[in-house]
């Protein structure tokens, strides 16, 4: 409640302070954009590659590719598995989200197998839509 809150002061702020960039900026920028969810780290990289996979030991994980035609509307389509579980074999899904960047503050995770040049967006985001596919596009 308190993201939406501060989103919609930023938005009524208007000009007073500095736009912020947008995902597809960072990604050509920086060769990769990332966030985390709290369970999972999501990361889009400047090949049009994706990468999701768990904080812990054990959760879903994609990996795929990503395009977007919108700023801000990442659409993701990529195999599901689980990490450390059972999973569905060639589960290919198609993931639509809706990202908005919150502010350019780095969020901090203690992730042993993370790579030490990964910075993670504070971010607010939405699923759009989901939802299997034949294979993987």
């Amino acid at each position: 409640m308190l993201r939406v809150l501060i989103l919609l002061v930023s938005v009524v702020a208007g000009g007073s302070q500095s736009v912020l960039p947008a995902v597809l900026e960072i990604i050509n920028d920086e060769g990769q954009f990332a966030f985390t969810d709290g369970s999972s780290l999501y990361r889009f990289f400047e090949d049009g590659s994706f990468l999701m996979e768990p904080i812990g030991i054990s959760g879903r994980a994609i990996e795929g590719f990503w395009k977007s035609t919108d700023q801000g509307v990442m659409e993701i389509t990529g195999l599901w598995t689980w990490y450390n579980g059972v999973s569905s074999i060639n589960d290919y899904r198609k993931m639509v989200i809706f990202i908005t960047i919150l502010s350019m503050d780095e969020i901090e995770l203690d992730m042993p197998w993370q790579e030490s040049d990964t910075r993670l967006y504070d971010v607010y985001f939405t699923t759009e839509e989901l939802g299997p596919v034949e294979m993987a596009e």
